[in-house]
């Protein structure tokens, strides 16, 4: 039985559950706007601190401020665009 279990987890259409998913949080936060998507995020962060207070640490903070600064600098480098 669980093995059986297990291979129909694993031989799921795991493409089909991501669009789904992705399909459903997208239709959700356009019909209750920003502030569920934040109200989102921080259950999902205090989950994250649940399984681990000592998240994010130091270095993980770092990281994340290094991602964020590449993206700036990407976007500056974008021109703008007119849709006149």
């Amino acid at each position: 039985m669980i093995t059986r279990g297990l291979r129909e987890f694993l031989d799921r259409d795991w493409q089909a559950v991501r669009e789904s998913k992705d399909r459903y949080w997208g239709d959700r936060i356009a019909r209750l706007g920003a502030g569920e998507a934040l109200r989102v995020a921080e259950e999902l962060r205090r989950q994250a601190r649940l399984c681990d207070p000592t998240w994010p640490d130091a270095a993980l903070r770092d990281e994340d401020l290094g991602a964020h600064i590449r993206l700036a600098r990407l976007l500056h480098r974008v021109r703008p665009t007119r849709c006149d």
